[in-house]
């Protein structure tokens, strides 16, 4: 079956495992059958994300798309927004399911991709480029302008570090890694997130202007000028006598 809504990148977390079995065998057929191309990925890298329902609930809001499998429906955040879509599958989900569910999820994500990049202006897909060309000597400064949550492996004390310096402000590269630690590869990764670049702004770093050195003189003008004073009144006093 042609592809028509692109990729999708995906990953699983069902413990439980009837539920990992039949999703695992249903899910090699309804692949194949989906609008999309489906590529298994790690979890922080997933857009679309299998959770196990009748698991602890995790945090989902890192993911554009989570389907709980199983679980109680009505304890679940289920519903679709611009900033997501979270939905429900029976336990006992057929093929005919799973296919929908996933050519849902394909469609919504084509639209979220869109409504994403129409998000980030143009100027920020620049400041990226050219971080990636010119490192720390990036002439940009980057800034958060609302706090997101960073996916899976993503979410460590250093990032999250940069990501307090990033909402205090524009801060420009190389004093972001600095003091949050984040070396240049990781920080690009963590800036190329779409989760942060939905909400990632740029603007021109300050070019500090060297002022030409002003000539040093060991005698300040008022001293000058008072000695000058003076000698006039001392000529006058003396009636103009040397």
């Amino acid at each position: 079956m042609a592809k028509t809504v692109g990729e999708v990148n995906w990953a699983a977390q069902l413990w439980t495992p009837t539920v990992q079995q039949r999703f695992n065998a249903l899910f090699a057929v309804a692949s194949l059958k989906s609008l999309s191309a489906w590529t298994q990925v790690s979890s922080e890298a997933a857009e679309v994300l299998i959770l196990d329902g009748a698991m602890p609930m995790q945090d989902d809001k890192a993911f554009p798309c989570v389907v709980y499998v199983g679980g109680d429906a009505s304890m679940q955040p289920l519903g679709r927004s611009s900033q997501g879509w979270v939905a429900h599958l029976d336990v006992e989900f057929t093929l005919s399911d799973l296919i929908d569910m996933l050519d849902r999820a394909a469609v919504f994500l084509m639209d979220w991709k869109a409504r994403q990049k129409e998000a980030v202006p143009l100027t920020l897909l620049r400041a990226m480029s050219d971080l990636q060309e010119q490192g720390m000597s990036c002439l940009h400064c980057f800034q958060l302008k609302s706090w997101v949550v960073l996916p899976g492996a993503a979410n460590t004390a250093q990032n999250l570090r940069a990501l307090a310096l990033l909402a205090r402000g524009p801060i420009a590269v190389q004093s972001l890694s600095e003091h949050s630690g984040v070396e240049l590869p990781q920080l690009v990764s963590l800036l190329s997130l779409p989760q942060v670049q939905a909400v990632l702004r740029c603007s021109p770093k300050a070019i500090e202007v060297s002022r030409p050195q002003e000539t040093t003189n060991t005698t300040p003008a008022a001293s000058i000028t008072r000695q000058w004073v003076q000698k006039l009144t001392g000529w006058l006093t003396r009636g103009g006598r040397s």
